[in-house]
């Protein structure tokens, strides 16, 4: 099962992909609630930003999905 970091009645699943030349692309959903049974409120299937780790791939996620919920409050 995938990590869920919960965040202001929001959770935020990483979806991290790796990439053949060994980069990370740091993909990522946002539900409403704390799992991923609520509803879908935002996605990100392919972003441009590539990675050099998974942590950081996952740092960004939750610095920028943090902003997006900051920003759109349910």
């Amino acid at each position: 099962m995938s990590q869920i970091f919960p965040y202001k009645g929001n959770a935020v699943i990483p979806q991290v992909r790796s990439l053949d030349n060994g980069k990370f692309m740091a993909c990522f959903v946002i539900h409403a609630g704390r799992d991923a049974d609520g509803e879908l409120r935002y996605q990100r299937k392919s972003p441009t930003n590539e990675f050099d780790s998974e942590d950081d791939a996952i740092a960004y996620i939750l610095d920028f999905a943090g902003d997006w919920i900051d920003q759109n409050p349910l």
